[in-house]
């Protein structure tokens, strides 16, 4: 048995988004996996964006690692994946009545984001006899893996976990909990910087299109299939004024911009539109977000997800001199308390009391088949 791990630590420096303790986080995890869990060190890779050494945890470079790590590992060997940064929710822009959703993600430190899209075609590679589990410390982690079955907590719709020890009060944040800094990426902070970074305006209607336009094929899935559909209009030279009968003003503002492209003859539209044309995957091909595919989402055994909080809830990191995010920390009380020997129900129902007792208003949910609930976290070994 091998055991590997993806660390991705974003702080996000010289940002007006920028978080102080994600760093910390996974410097933290790499020393909990080493001494507690006997990894070796040359089987973590490790990924912050405060280190010029270290790879750059960019989304390509994130696809890439734990892509190969995932083609590498073979069943029974264990796969640890450990994300501390920003979260987010990007709404609906295709235009249509029925596109309604928001697509979560997680934010690596170009923003380039990483939806449930991206995660279901990367572990449909995974062996399933490889013990996989994610810990995400950032906001709206509770959708990345859509088949997984909700233990512990609280879902979206009120439904309780079956293996939840106690669901939470509300919890009023003190002055001093005010401070503490949410790692939830707003979508006029990613508005911004898609600004700046592609030299025009962007607005709700333009986000996946600018985003396409920064990664082209490096994109998320999400985007390619955005993409993919809003050109079909100008693929079949359909007028402008007659975009309004099937697009309202978002839908029209994202084709507006992708008919700029299109007109440019210094652009080789073949080129261009080259990674959406040929996005493939188990993916549902609408463009709306969050619709899953038909009959093709990851099996629920695939993974264990440990998300940071509830639906309702914000998660947080504690700044100080060693900032730190509040569900890696608690993570690695608990981990420590038992040295290691502690199942995924008890470690997420522990961590949620830690929380209480700290007056956070941030309860952590447990992802995963009955068969993971009582199963060793990291290692996957059941004890008897």
């Amino acid at each position: 048995m091998v055991k590997r791990a993806v660390l991705v630590g974003c702080n996000y420096p010289g940002t007006e988004y920028q978080l102080s303790g994600c760093v910390n986080d996974v410097t933290n995890m790499r020393k909990v996996l080493t001494d507690v869990y006997g990894f070796d060190k040359k089987n973590i890779l490790f990924m912050v964006d405060t280190d010029p050494t270290s790879i750059r945890p960019t989304g390509r470079n994130i696809a890439k690692q734990l892509g190969d790590a995932i083609k590498t590992s073979k069943a029974g060997d264990v796969l640890y994946f450990h994300f501390s940064g920003h979260g987010g929710q990007i709404p609906g822009e295709s235009g249509c009545p029925e596109d309604d959703g928001e697509d979560e993600c997680i934010y690596p430190t170009d923003l380039n984001p990483m939806t449930d899209d991206f995660f279901r075609i990367l572990l449909s590679k995974l062996d399933p006899g490889v013990i996989f589990s994610f810990v995400s410390d950032s906001l709206h982690s509770g959708g990345l893996l859509d088949s997984a079955e909700l233990q512990v907590g609280v879902g979206e719709n009120g439904e309780v976990g079956p293996e939840t020890e106690s669901t939470r009060a509300a919890v009023a944040l003190t002055s001093s909990q005010k401070t503490l800094n949410a790692k939830e990426l707003p979508v006029s902070s990613l508005i911004e910087h898609l600004s700046e970074a592609s030299g025009h305006e962007v607005n709700v209607g333009t986000i996946r299109v600018t985003l396409y336009e920064l990664f082209k094929a490096d994109a998320s899935p999400t985007v390619k299939v955005f993409v993919k559909n809003m050109i079909s209009p100008l693929e079949e030279g359909i007028p402008e004024e007659e975009w309004g009968k099937s697009y309202n003003e978002v839908g029209i503002s994202a084709l507006k911009e992708l008919k700029k492209v299109w007109d440019d003859k210094t652009i080789n539209n073949d080129e261009y539109f080259h990674s959406a044309r040929t996005v493939d995957g188990p993916l549902h091909f609408s463009g709306f977000a969050n619709a899953k595919p038909a009959g093709e989402t990851l099996p629920p055994s695939t993974a264990i997800l440990v998300g940071g909080c509830e639906s309702d809830q914000t998660i947080v990191e504690v700044p100080s001199a060693t900032a730190y995010g509040a569900l890696t920390n608690t993570v690695e009380t608990v981990v420590r308390k038992y040295n290691g020997k502690v199942t995924n129900k008890k470690l997420v129902n522990e961590v949620r009391t830690l929380m209480v007792q700290e007056e956070l208003d941030q309860r952590p949910c447990l992802y995963c088949t009955d068969d993971k609930v009582n199963v060793n976290f990291v290692t996957g070994v059941k004890y008897q």
